[in-house]
């Protein structure tokens, strides 16, 4: 029997312009990870059942309430697999927050990121993530170049890498 939820058609429906933006930067598994394919892993708002369901050190989250509203956006970048669970385990630990969190986040959304992607580009994710959800909770998110996607940040830095790694010279792409 397998403990994975799916997507609840409301939350399915809030993400898909998050994952239309978003897409180029997902880690979209193999349909043998059980997720069938879907960049979107989802579970309940628990640390032990995130750490269990998510391998992704660097990941955008979001918690919604009962009521399929999104409570919070988040990201996370750190070294190991319980990187997210860890996370949301701090969120509910916080001193003054904390209960109000453990009482009202249900499910969590999360979107693994790309292996090797910049903490910029895990900004710029959570930034453009929360702009399109527009989460009730929390308002501390970074800063985005609304001229910027993650695909087109991901794209230059990854230009900048090859120029830099060229000494300056441009390498031939085509």
């Amino acid at each position: 029997m397998s403990t994975a939820l799916t997507v609840p058609a409301a939350i399915g429906q809030a993400l898909r312009p998050v994952l239309r933006l978003m897409g180029p930067v997902l880690d979209v598994p193999a349909t043998a990870e059980g997720r069938g394919g879907s960049p979107v892993v989802v579970c309940r708002a628990s640390p032990a059942v995130v750490r269990r369901r998510v391998a992704a050190s660097c990941a955008v989250y979001v918690a919604w309430d009962n009521r399929r509203g999104c409570r919070y956006v988040g990201s996370v970048c750190r070294q190991g697999p319980g990187a997210v669970g860890n996370r949301l385990a701090e969120h509910y630990a916080h001193r003054t927050a904390g209960l109000a969190r453990r009482t009202s986040w249900c499910l969590l959304t999360v979107l693994p990121l790309s292996e090797g992607i910049s903490l910029e580009g895990v900004r710029v994710a959570e930034g453009w993530t929360a702009r399109l959800l527009n989460p009730a909770d929390g308002s501390a998110h970074p800063r985005i170049d609304l001229t910027q996607t993650p695909a087109e940040l991901v794209s230059r830095l990854v230009q900048q890498a090859q120029f830099t790694d060229t000494g300056g010279a441009v390498r031939d792409t085509a």
